[in-house]
């Protein structure tokens, strides 16, 4: 078990390391989100009408099931303007808390371990380091299909900010697969079982 564990905490910590980087010095992942104009009064009015923390859309889904409820929303749809996906918390919350930083940094170990598990499962095939390397790349490549594509499809997320969510899943699996390979590799299998 440490055979695996102990790659993952390392790919993690790189993964953690690089997630910084692309988020806060590069800044790529900005290119499409935009302040709210007039935010202040926006929100003004949000605090007024909305007392719950979710995901709100506009327009809402049709209240009734009959045809004049699905005209109306079909016709407020097709004129616009949409919202297809704004997160609103009425309470706020702490920047930068802590707590996020350690809930991410354990998402991102889980997420480095199942790869690693993946990664292994490959091993019998006796693939060569960057063999393995690839692997754990194409496995940043299809969180990114199943994700930012995914929410650019259904939710009309911007394409630009689409693209880089997926590129940046291709660099960070691919450091993490520089790291899971080095680690994991075909003379550990013996070792593990």
């Amino acid at each position: 078990m440490n055979r695996l564990i102990i790659p993952s905490l390392i790919a993690a910590v790189v993964v953690f390391i690089w997630m910084f980087i692309s988020w806060a010095v590069i800044g790529w992942h900005n290119i499409d989100i935009k302040n709210l104009p007039n935010g202040d009064a926006l929100i003004e009015q949000m605090k007024e009408s909305i007392n719950e923390p979710g995901i709100y859309i506009y327009p809402g889904h049709p209240e009734g099931g009959d045809d004049a409820d699905m005209e109306e929303w079909t016709n407020k749809y097709k004129a616009g303007p949409l919202v297809n996906f704004m997160v609103y918390n009425p309470a706020g919350a702490e920047p930068m808390n802590p707590m996020q930083f350690i809930k991410s940094f354990i998402i991102i170990f889980i997420a480095a371990f199942l790869a690693g598990v993946l990664l292994m499962m490959t091993l019998a095939q006796n693939p060569s380091f960057w063999r393995r390397v690839t692997f754990v790349t194409l496995l940043g490549l299809f969180a990114g299909f199943i994700g930012p594509f995914i929410e650019w499809n259904w939710w009309s997320f911007p394409l630009g900010y689409t693209i880089v969510g997926v590129i940046d899943y291709c660099v960070t699996w691919f450091l993490a697969g520089l790291v899971l390979a080095w680690r994991i590799k075909p003379d550990t299998i013996t070792q593990v079982t």
